[in-house]
């Protein structure tokens, strides 16, 4: 039987007003103090810790309607409450607790239970009700949901197919007759609604380990209090797979001090440990340059201050360069066998002094970034070597050989990464005067390597394998030395797991990629999917036109999804225009921006 949503009410966005209490709950409340003070040893149990395997089952939906600017005022437990109205109430609470830091929600649990709500977020989706479930033998209730995300306690996102949990809660009478939750697990149990109301995504930015860029980890915080969460969360460090990558300019050690994070006005105190005062300066330059990116995004913050045991820090006029090299313009692409340019201006264009390549195989080019130490382009031959394009008319010239080469990707260094298709375990990186670097990958074995580019900022890269016909997508550290020659990858993060099949994989930003594939859905066909790295993902719209002329079967992508370019079997090139695609050219293969 469904039940309709408590009714709930809301106010206009008021800092400190966030919840409410039912009628008489000031006289319930001294009755619970004296409850207390009796002890325990009255409660008596009505519930188990399993799960309830019979009784009626009915749906609920706790979620609150859409909004946004208003805090919900979550009541306390009505007098007289039942089990389920209980925990209803509990999530109800819980979901919308962190403006009141919970206190509601703790109204609806027995004295002396612990519970911690920051230990995870369980997200289920709100359009399937949460179903309740009691059992007639001992009263306790079960929450069945349809979970499709959760974020851990340092506010990593990850999204995963739809798979039914429960939440078991055990009941126990108080000596006022008044039924209390008295055993239930850490964390909240929210639907993707209530999430987005009341969390939102951020950036933590981390340092490459040459000190020359920044890379963004995101991560999701409650909308209260969000700069401590930032500060925080930065403190913290990265997540283990971006260890080899990255890195951060505070002393081991550094935590928030008591004070935490106090703002003012448009400035924000930030309140160190004493570990902070080993930092040199270099390192107190470029902490406080992590922590104006990450916390940019917040209007309340105009100017920052470090400050240890309240004494304020300097920070040292250090020259800091965290900027990523800048793109090529216009991607470049094959046409008719001859390495051309395309631009909205001029359209399609040969790039100058390139030699006619009609005689060879040529495929998938890759291009430098701006200012890099690399061939103009590099293209790979027929899957058996890799060839510069010289800008002077003279031939290609092979800097690396090999069998089955998947496409190049160049990064900022100027190493051009590749693999042989029957080595996936084995990563090769070749610089332009012959020095080749092969980087072990043993976890990749047994299957096969499709696809692999590396991100601007050189520290991350994204490899797509097949393994019994099933797509893995995965991001990686990349370890590198103080030449800057990679060395190692890191542990392995897999995103995108609901793709089966991955055609091509472009870098869209710093923290988001293009799929071009098909979801494990048989009804779905090749479409561009945009998977954010710690967030959820979208698919873009479906290319126009018939079957042959819109089957796509590879992409690219640079810097925002205005850039992306997806190219069809028959060799039309689209762009994005609005919300669709626009055929801008056609006789065209393997579109590639810089990376």
């Amino acid at each position: 039987m469904r039940r309709a949503a408590p009714t709930l009410r809301a106010l206009p966005r008021a800092r400190g007003v966030v919840a409410h209490e039912h009628p008489g709950r000031t006289g319930r409340a001294a009755r619970k103090l004296r409850a207390a003070v009796a002890g325990l040893a009255a409660l008596v149990l009505a519930g188990c810790t399993g799960l309830p395997s019979s009784g009626p089952v009915r749906q609920a939906a706790p979620q609150i309607p859409a909004g946004y600017s208003v805090d919900v005022l979550a009541e306390g437990p009505a007098e007289d409450a039942e089990p389920e109205q209980i925990v209803e109430g509990f999530l109800r609470a819980a979901a919308y607790g962190h403006g009141d830091n919970f206190s509601v929600a703790s109204q609806y649990l027995a004295p002396g239970v612990e519970w911690d709500p920051l230990a995870q977020v369980r997200i289920y989706a709100a359009e399937k009700s949460p179903v309740f479930a009691t059992d007639a033998s001992d009263g306790g209730i079960s929450v069945a949901v349809d979970q499709v995300a959760a974020v851990d306690d340092v506010g990593r996102y990850r999204v995963q197919e739809p798979e039914e949990v429960s939440a078991a809660f055990t009941l126990v009478r108080t000596p006022e007759e008044e039924w209390r939750i008295a055993a239930l697990e850490d964390g909240l149990l929210v639907s993707d609604v209530n999430f987005r109301q009341t969390f939102e995504m951020a950036p933590l930015y981390f340092l490459t380990r040459d000190f020359s860029a920044t890379v963004p980890e995101l991560r999701w915080y409650p909308q209260e209090n969000r700069a401590s969460h930032l500060v925080a969360g930065l403190l913290g460090g990265p997540s283990g797979w971006m260890d080899l990558g990255v890195t951060s300019a505070f002393p081991a050690g550094t935590e928030l001090g008591r004070a935490g994070v106090v703002l003012n006005e448009g400035l924000a105190t930030i309140n160190l440990t004493d570990a902070f005062l080993g930092a040199t300066d270099e390192e107190v330059a470029l902490a406080n340059a992590q922590l104006e990116q990450t916390l940019a995004p917040l209007a309340e913050i105009g100017t920052i201050e470090l400050q240890v045991r309240g004494s304020t820090v300097n920070v040292p006029d250090f020259a800091v360069d965290l900027t990523l090299p800048q793109a090529a313009p216009g991607p470049v692409l094959i046409a008719r066998g001859s390495v051309s340019r395309y631009s909205p201006g001029t359209g399609l264009q040969p790039i100058s002094g390139t030699p006619n390549l009609t005689d060879r195989a040529p495929r998938n080019p890759a291009v430098p970034f701006e200012g890099v130490d690399a061939p103009r382009v590099v293209i790979a031959d027929g899957g058996r070597s890799l060839l510069t394009v010289p800008d002077d008319g003279s031939e290609p010239t092979v800097i690396f050989s090999g069998s089955e080469l998947i496409a190049p990707s160049i990064d900022r260094y100027g190493f051009v990464w590749t693999a042989q298709g029957g080595r996936p375990s084995e990563i090769l990186a070749v610089r332009r005067d012959g020095v080749v670097m092969r980087i072990d990958a043993t976890w990749l074995s047994g299957r096969i390597l499709t696809d692999l580019r590396v991100a601007a900022d050189g520290a991350r890269a994204v490899l797509v394998s097949t393994e019994d016909g099933v797509a893995h997508v995965e991001v990686v550290g990349v370890g590198r030395d103080a030449l800057g020659r990679p060395r190692s990858l890191g542990e392995p993060l897999r995103i995108a797991e609901h793709m089966e099949s991955v055609l091509d994989v472009s870098w869209v930003d710093q923290t988001s990629l293009v799929l071009l594939g098909d979801t494990l859905d048989p009804a779905d066909a090749a479409r561009v999917h945009r998977i954010t790295i710690g967030g959820p993902a979208t698919v873009l719209p479906l290319l126009p036109g018939g079957a042959a002329e819109s089957e796509p079967v590879a992409l690219t992508s640079n810097r925002n999804e205005r850039s992306v370019m997806v190219a069809t079997s028959s060799g039309w090139l689209y762009t994005r225009s609005g919300a669709s695609w626009q055929l801008v050219v056609t006789g065209i293969a393997d579109p590639a921006y810089s990376g």
